[in-house]
């Protein structure tokens, strides 16, 4: 094919571009179309928008009564402000809308603003699918094209930008979309509100477009939406909540909160609660109960270190959670071990804390803690220096009792790395999974006191993050390992490593079992240290159960300790009499 009739059939290398000074017969339908697209944005959308379902493929779009009601808004509004629940078509309506502006009115700067280059980008190139699917009698020319940003032959053109003090500057912008405000960090915002809104506000035409999901009082959504509901600013506030979907009844609301997890992050995520910023991770009823209940541990190793509030007991299940740190005394390293034998009597019955310690013997001081515990499942962090003590643990310890849990692949359910993945996604989802245990179900039972001391000041922030209080001395590391600890109770994570025997009322699992982990390993922790709370000292004998409470398979197993160099107190006739019997009669040690 010649080049000219090439570059003729695809324009700009997309065939669904129309040059500038295209040209094309009109048809009366297409005139009238063409004028009540101009004055109508409903009647563009539900005739010439277009979405992809993952079902039936292109298709146009049927708007929801909820949805027409705030394309109109948009329309006969300058400055919109949606509160919306998740999965509503926020982004559709925006797409909609910077469209219809763009092409039916000229000389017109759209500038569509996140907080990350790629959700604007998303958001973007859904106005390009959506440009290049209308017939060509509705299309404005195109001058440039690109994945950032179109011109069109109209003058008007669609830009993305991130919010700083820089977007859209100057009085280039006209228009201005914003997304997820209330998520974009304050001191970003206010810049970048100072520097915009009074050159957007002073033209009579200019429109501003903010939608966003609540988080939290503390940010300029929550104060622009507040205020136009007041009617104490020049705002139009309008919403869209879960219940105007067709569909979403109350047996929706009641599977998305047992798929969540809890009611409040039901609230938060679809339900348009503007939950206080600030908010402490437990309420002051229940620290105040909490703080009563605390006690003194009744073992004290590792010069204060590590303490217990109980020994081992080779019938019951614990898990461990690490959080792991640098050792150069900012933050710390912190063990938290949790009984879960009893769900609705969880105990906290050991605590390892130190921020001087490097991670190379944090690796040591890790294994010799499971080794107490029998070598338990356990949630152990390895973002930055902590893929250290993880891999160390798998290749020179050989300990295989990981939970692993981090962000999925996209193109997998399977999770590929060791250890936890402390990632926007699993933190929250984590800190839920505590706050359910903790603070709904309240069946708890914390022991520390400097645990439950950090736990109060824990707290949400208005970008929805959950952290330490920004005061001197504030830290959430013993509280970031007991999330940790209680993420083997989140149910996609119960399911990949218990029996769930049985389900609550919020289908969580109310009692479990574990799989079948093979030798469990247990050492008296007296038998290594001295208790420094009543100067006891042992013997420094670890001791071998097997994986079950039969005690079957003990003789093989100790045979095989045996081949390798290891010795046995007692005699070889009572090796399958059961593993309760082995703790009393067989300390296995190592010359």
């Amino acid at each position: 094919m010649p080049k000219k009739q090439e570059d003729d059939k695809f324009y700009l290398g997309n065939k669904n571009l129309p040059r500038p000074d295209q040209e094309f017969e009109w048809t009366p339908k297409m005139v009238r179309d063409l004028k009540k697209c101009r004055q109508n944005i409903l009647y563009f959308a539900e005739n010439y928008f277009y979405i992809v379902n993952l079902d039936r493929g292109k298709e146009k779009i049927k708007l929801h009564a909820c949805q027409k009601r705030t394309l109109r808004d948009l329309r006969d509004n300058r400055f919109v402000t949606l509160l919306a629940s998740r999965q509503v078509g926020k982004t559709t309506m925006m797409t909609i809308y910077c469209l219809w502006i763009a092409i039916f009115q000229e000389d017109q700067r759209i500038l569509i603003v996140a907080n990350k280059e790629q959700t604007a980008i998303n958001i973007f190139k859904r106005v390009r699918l959506a440009y290049e699917s209308l017939p060509n009698f509705l299309k404005a020319g195109v001058v440039e094209y690109g994945k950032t940003a179109m011109t069109l032959a109209n003058g008007s053109s669609v830009g993305i930008s991130t919010t700083s003090s820089d977007a859209g500057r100057g009085d280039s912008c006209n228009v201005l979309i914003l997304d997820e405000l209330a998520f974009i960090d304050n001191h970003l915002v206010q810049d970048f509100w100072k520097s915009v809104f009074p050159i957007i506000s002073s033209s009579k035409k200019s429109k501003i477009f903010i939608a966003s999901t609540p988080n939290g009082t503390d940010n300029l959504f929550y104060e622009l939406y507040s205020n136009a509901e007041k009617g104490v600013n020049n705002w139009k506030a309008t919403r869209i909540d879960w219940h105007e979907i067709p569909g979403r009844d109350e047996k929706w609301k009641d599977d998305t909160i047992k798929a969540l997890g809890s009611v409040e992050a039901f609230n938060q995520e679809f339900g348009n609660q503007f939950l206080q910023t600030g908010e402490s991770a437990i309420d002051d009823e229940l620290f105040d109960k909490l703080k009563a209940n605390a006690r003194e541990p009744e073992f004290i190793f590792d010069d204060g270190k590590y303490k217990l509030w109980e020994e081992p007991n080779p019938e019951n299940l614990y898990v461990v959670g690490v959080d792991i740190a640098e050792g150069v005394g900012e933050n710390a390293s912190v063990v938290q071990v949790l009984d879960v034998t009893d769900l609705k009597n969880i105990k906290q019955v050991a605590s390892y804390w130190d921020n001087h310690i490097s991670p190379y013997k944090f690796t040591t001081k890790v294994h010799e803690i499971l080794t107490h515990w029998g070598m338990p499942l356990a949630a152990i962090e390895r973002n930055n220096c902590g893929a250290q003590v993880v891999d160390n643990l798998a290749h020179n310890y050989n300990f295989n009792n990981f939970i692993c849990f981090s962000p999925k692949k996209s193109n997998s359910n399977t999770y590929d790395r060791l250890g936890v993945i402390a990632h926007t996604n699993t933190k929250y989802k984590g800190v839920m999974n505590m706050r359910y245990w903790i603070n709904e179900l309240r069946c708890v039972e914390l022991r520390d006191i400097n645990t439950i001391n950090e736990l109060k000041d824990f707290i949400r922030y208005p970008n929805g993050t959950w952290a330490a209080k920004k005061e001197q001395g504030a830290l959430d590391d013993r509280v970031m390992s007991l999330i940790w600890s209680l993420i083997a109770l989140e149910n996609s994570v119960t399911e990949r490593y218990f029996e769930i025997v049985e389900f609550d009322d919020n289908e969580r699992p109310a009692k479990i079992q574990p799989l079948d982990y093979g030798v469990r390993q247990f050492v008296n922790p007296t038998s290594i240290y001295s208790n420094e709370k009543f100067g006891e000292g042992g013997t420094g004998s670890p001791v071998y159960f097997p994986g079950d409470n039969t005690g079957q398979g003990a003789g093989d197993d100790i045979a095989e300790l045996n081949s390798m160099g290891w010795h046995t107190l007692g005699s070889p006739e009572s090796y399958n009499d059961g593993w309760q019997h082995l703790e009393n009669d067989f300390d296995i040690y190592k010359q």
